[in-house]
């Protein structure tokens, strides 16, 4: 396998990773979010919108540490 082959097959893993991520973020967090803006709970909408950014914030962290080498952890 060339250099670009390999650079290629390593941004497919790196994109493949990062959506999976994003996605289990948005499911988790993003639901509940939006399950509590509808019910027009305020006090849960704040909690949400904390713990979504948080859960977002912990994924940057984990992609600049470690990447795709690891797997996912459950959510």
């Amino acid at each position: 396998m060339n250099a670009q082959q390999h650079s290629l097959n390593d941004s497919s893993s790196v994109e493949h990773w990062a959506m999976n991520r994003a996605h289990q973020i948005v499911v988790h967090h993003g639901m509940r979010l939006v399950e509590a803006a509808q019910s027009l709970d305020r006090k849960q909408t704040s909690a949400n919108t904390y713990a979504l950014r948080k859960a977002i914030m912990d994924c940057l962290l984990e992609a600049m540490k470690d990447g795709p080498n690891h797997p996912m952890p459950a959510e």
